[in-house]
């Protein structure tokens, strides 16, 4: 961790004399409790970490009150977040510590962020980047899309094709998807990681104490692998990586056991590279257009007496969710997940806002909130996106992204099934880092604050200045790129 302070302030710790009123030392996420007591003490780096199994296990308590600050936590990943603590107050008063007495533990499980590498391919260096952001805003889950239409990134021993084929398409679309008239570039965009490549951002990232869950799509967003393997769809092909965006009707046949098998291998591999409890399996955007004109898949609807091409599409979803299982992993799925029926120990991802995410929970599935509404970072940050570059649309400022309410309108017992909440940031007309980092941040910001303090943020004004006195500088000296749209006077939103 370079540095600590790059956290959003949603409180404000004081080492003040009766005199003082002005706040010095800022602090985010806020935490359940802080106690202040008088006096501070330089800090020299050096502190007392100890574990405590009747603590959560991201819980900590941060103890300034000594010249060697104690940091308690339930486990590693709590005395880490209780570092990171430390770190942002040492830093923002000089080493001129006051004494406090903080007692924090997160409010979700689950906060995570999703970083589309298909539509643009990223070097692992800028993984590793997003990575680092993400520990800097005490997130604790990267969600890495893995596979799409517009090419397949990781590297599968069984099928090479999906690489060696699907990872390449012969252009980009010029402009926005809608603008016809401006074409392609005409260059090939290309780029895989290979197995030990994931390997190593799965350790980069243990060391933050953040878990990788990957995604790889099915049974839509599937024309990279069809590219490769045309035998696993309806029609045979031939089939192309895309090299535009959009929804497209191609994806795997659900009639052709063939296909099943071909993802349970896909899926071998990747537990193998992928230690974590959740593999997400996508899920959306499938149209079943194919499936009803397509013999086999007519038949297999026959064979399993469904009346509907829906249930077909829970019938893989299903499937292959008892074949994780039975390798000790669960699945997450987009909320497209829930139509046709799906198994109760499903986890949802509602992305068409919260409402599938509510239902799901009702039905009592875990859900993971992830709403285009809120937490859609490729969105504009501004109604009128001047001084924005090229975007997929929509309208998300920092406000909006503040707003989320992730329990409104749930009773306590839908609202144990809310597991967390996620940022994604898709990468259709974001094609370097620098501008990923200019989507992300500070709406990651807003994000982290939700995730630790669902109920307790305090008023948009006062986030709003806190950022700008405490991130920003931050966000500078580590050379990321930001948007200030919010700092501005007025505000452009």
């Amino acid at each position: 961790m370079k540095f600590y302070a790059i956290l959003l302030a949603a409180s404000m710790f004081v080492a003040c004399t009766p005199k003082e009123t002005e706040c010095t030392v800022a602090v985010v996420p806020q935490p359940v409790s802080v106690t202040q007591y008088e006096g501070s003490h330089k800090y020299s780096g050096a502190v007392v970490t100890r574990l405590d199994k009747k603590l959560g296990e991201e819980e900590y308590v941060l103890d300034t009150r000594r010249a060697r600050p104690v940091i308690t936590g339930g486990s590693a990943a709590g005395i880490y977040y209780g570092k990171v603590t430390l770190g942002q107050i040492a830093e923002q008063t000089g080493g001129e510590v006051p004494c406090l007495l903080i007692k924090d533990k997160p409010q979700f499980a689950y906060r995570g962020a999703m970083l589309d590498c298909c539509r643009h391919f990223f070097p692992l260096e800028d993984v590793k980047k997003f990575i680092d952001i993400m520990a800097e805003h005490k997130l604790n889950v990267f969600h890495w899309h893995l596979t799409e239409d517009q090419g397949w990134r990781i590297e599968i021993k069984k099928y090479p094709k999906l690489t060696s084929v699907g990872s390449v398409r012969k252009c980009t679309k010029v402009g926005h998807h809608r603008d016809v008239e401006l074409g392609f570039d005409g260059i090939e965009h290309g780029g895989f990681y290979t197995q030990d490549e994931c390997r190593e951002i799965v350790a980069y990232a243990a060391e933050r104490h953040i878990t990788v869950v990957p995604e790889i799509e099915m049974p839509g967003h599937a024309s990279a692998a069809l590219a490769a393997y045309p035998e696993l769809g309806c029609t045979g092909g031939p089939y192309e990586v895309i090299c535009n965006w959009g929804i497209y009707p191609d994806i795997f046949c659900a009639g052709k056991d063939t296909v099943i098998r071909f993802l349970e291998g896909v899926l071998d591999e990747v537990c193998d590279i992928f230690p974590g409890e959740y593999i997400h399996i996508g899920g959306d955007e499938a149209p079943r257009d194919r499936w009803k004109e397509c013999p086999d898949c007519q038949a297999k609807m026959k064979e399993l007496g469904y009346e509907s091409e829906a249930q077909l599409q829970s019938y893989i979803v299903n499937t292959i969710e008892a074949y994780l299982n039975a390798k000790g992993r669960k699945i997450i799925g987009w909320d497209e997940i829930l139509e046709g029926g799906v198994s109760q120990s499903a986890t949802v991802m509602s992305w068409r806002g919260a409402k599938g995410g509510k239902a799901a929970a009702a039905l009592g599935n875990d859900v993971v909130m992830a709403p285009n509404s809120h937490f859609y970072f490729d969105y504009y940050q501004t109604a009128s996106r001047e001084g924005e570059p090229l975007g997929i649309g929509g309208h998300l400022n920092l406000r909006k992204a503040y707003s989320f309410d992730p329990f409104e309108d749930l009773d306590d017992e839908v609202k144990a099934h809310i597991k967390g909440i996620q940022a994604n940031l898709w990468t259709e007309y974001i094609a370097d880092f620098d501008n990923a980092e200019f989507h992300l941040l500070p709406r990651l910001a807003a994000l982290s604050e939700v995730a630790w303090n669902a109920g307790g943020r305090t008023d948009y004004d006062a986030f709003v200045e806190r950022v700008r006195k405490v991130l920003v500088p931050e966000y500078e000296a580590a050379g990321y790129t930001y948007a200030d749209f919010a700092f501005r006077n007025p505000p452009v939103e």
